[in-house]
């Protein structure tokens, strides 16, 4: 009889480590699919200005904090990452998690996405930096 009830336990413990795993599985693919969407969207709007006008004056215009560009990428990733809050707040507040385009005056360009999932305390982000020329 002991030994049924040993043998109970273990075999509940285990049933308990595998179900703690899989919880942790979905958090990680979760999270790698978060990843990933900030990437294509980075990835994205950098190609928008590759195959636009370079010139840093247009670039600016169109990818500046009020550029058309920016805008309709910035409505793309709050549709797709989560924690982003597009509030008519100038200039933005912390906890708004919105995207950023940084262009200076060499065409050296910064793209940032944050975004931050349900129950998380802060938020994530990704960013790259390239040059655009001709």
């Amino acid at each position: 009889m002991l030994e049924s009830l040993i043998a109970i336990l273990i075999f509940s413990m285990g049933i308990l480590a595998l179900v703690a795993l899989l919880g942790a599985s979905v958090k990680d693919t979760t999270s790698a699919k978060y990843r990933t969407e900030a990437s294509l969207l980075v990835n994205q709007v950098i190609g928008e200005m590759w195959l636009g006008d370079k010139t840093n004056a247009t670039l600016a215009a169109n990818y500046g904090e009020t550029g058309e560009g920016y805008r309709d990428w910035k409505d793309k990733v709050a549709q797709t990452l989560p924690g982003i809050a597009d509030a008519v707040v100038a200039p933005p507040v912390a906890g708004q998690n919105l995207p950023t385009i940084t262009i200076d005056g060499d065409n050296m360009v910064t793209v940032t996405v944050f975004w931050q999932a349900p129950g998380e305390s802060k938020p994530h982000n990704y960013a790259a930096v390239t040059r655009i020329h001709d």
